[in-house]
């Protein structure tokens, strides 16, 4: 029976998965982070959806490896930088893809002291913002997900065969 619970788990999680995917999707307006995101969505949810409904069994070290990815995506992810001047003369700094987490903000009188800002953005005060730590972190695990399912599923499949 909790084997059971779990597959209903993972493929509500899909399909949720696969929602929140889709409406990312409709609202990107062909802005590229949104199309990463909302396709590692519906693709992730997808294949929840199959684990379940074929009861298909993951294990543990597909799962440790799948966290482990998602971990290291996230913190790869800050070697991407998204600068843009905004709101006249304010310019926004943010590490982190595909939702910019780690935060800079500054504002200026003109753009030449703009353009001094942005000569060393080691001087910004930085913030996280745990929403899209979290929007991160989700993006990651369902890239992770699309990684790990299918090549321990193609290994174990591989395995069948030579006995």
């Amino acid at each position: 029976m909790l084997s059971g619970m779990h597959l209903w788990a993972w493929g509500l999680f899909g399909v949720a998965s696969v929602l929140v995917g889709a409406a990312a999707l409709l609202q990107s307006g062909a802005q590229p982070h949104y199309v990463a995101f909302g396709t590692a969505l519906c693709l992730g949810g997808a294949l929840l959806v199959w684990v379940a409904v074929t009861a298909r069994r993951v294990g543990r070290i597909s799962w440790l490896a799948t966290t482990a990815l998602t971990l290291a995506g996230l913190f790869l992810s800050m070697l991407v930088v998204r600068e843009d001047v905004c709101c006249m003369y304010g310019y926004h700094r943010g590490l982190g893809y595909p939702w910019a987490w780690l935060d800079s903000y500054a504002t200026a009188d003109n753009m030449a002291a703009i353009d001094a800002i942005r000569s060393d953005p080691a001087a910004l005060e930085k913030s996280v913002d745990w929403l899209k730590v979290v929007l991160d972190g989700l993006f990651w695990w369902h890239v992770a997900l699309l990684v790990v399912v299918p090549a321990m599923q193609a290994r174990r499949r591989f395995q069948r065969q030579r006995l």
